[in-house]
């Protein structure tokens, strides 16, 4: 431990109580914590995203303000039928180890909370260090954009356009489940200019989505003449 602390505190003792120990004991019993905290500062290790657990990312959540805990934003299994998304039966006698589910009632909330784990928590962090530092425009040759932070967020499986009236839409693959999309959200890792607003969620697939010709990750109509071919599916809208 460096004492480096204790030792600038010492020195403000007056004059008197320089050759006094209990004084000095007295500085070195006070001191010592903010001694343990100072160098835990300094030690740039603590505070690597890509070292840090635990607590430590707990402490990196703090300062760049992300909480590990995200409220209302799992959706639920409740009793349904087969093939029906977050869904199950009955209980089963025959099978012991398969738990049914329970009605679904309007007055129980539908997503439960989460808590992030370290590995989904650094992601999140970094994404979040770099939403604080956008530009603020989809596009930036000096600072990290719009495009840059969503690319982040989504692992590359998504982007965001401009619809001209002080909105932007979230297109994403398919790759992406609900509940990611729903927990970026919560999280407001969605990066945007003061004033704009995320009016619409946009399930596409890159390269085989319907659009116009001057997307060029768009696909127009199939063709009867050139059978090879293939026209673009039309996206969906999501809610969240």
């Amino acid at each position: 431990m460096n004492n480096d602390i204790i030792n600038r505190y010492t020195l403000m003792l007056i004059r008197q109580y320089w050759e006094k120990p209990k004084a000095k004991a007295e500085i070195q019993a006070m001191m010592k914590q903010w001694q343990i905290i100072a160098d835990f500062i300094r030690n740039p290790d603590n505070f690597d995203i890509d070292k840090a657990t635990g607590y430590r990312l707990d402490v990196i959540g703090r300062i760049v303000g992300l909480s590990r805990s995200v409220p209302a934003v799992i959706a639920k299994v409740f009793f349904g039928f087969e093939g029906h998304e977050n869904s199950a039966g009955f209980k089963s006698k025959s099978k012991p180890g398969y738990v049914g589910a329970p009605f679904y009632s309007k007055f129980s909330p539908a997503y439960g909370d989460y808590q992030l784990g370290d590995n989904e928590y650094r992601r999140f962090l970094k994404v979040k260090i770099a939403k604080n530092a956008t530009s603020g425009t989809i596009a930036s040759d000096d600072r990290v954009s719009l495009q840059e932070v969503i690319q982040a967020a989504f692992n590359g499986e998504a982007y965001v356009t401009d619809r001209k009236d002080m909105t932007l839409a979230l297109n994403i693959s398919p790759q992406i489940s609900l509940d990611e999309l729903r927990l970026i959200v919560k999280l407001g890792l969605l990066p945007k200019p003061a004033g704009v607003r995320y009016d619409y969620y946009y399930q596409v697939t890159p390269g085989q989505t319907f659009g116009f010709s001057r997307n060029p990750s768009a696909r127009g109509f199939a063709s009867k003449f050139n059978t090879a071919y293939q026209g673009g599916f039309f996206s969906r809208k999501i809610h969240v």
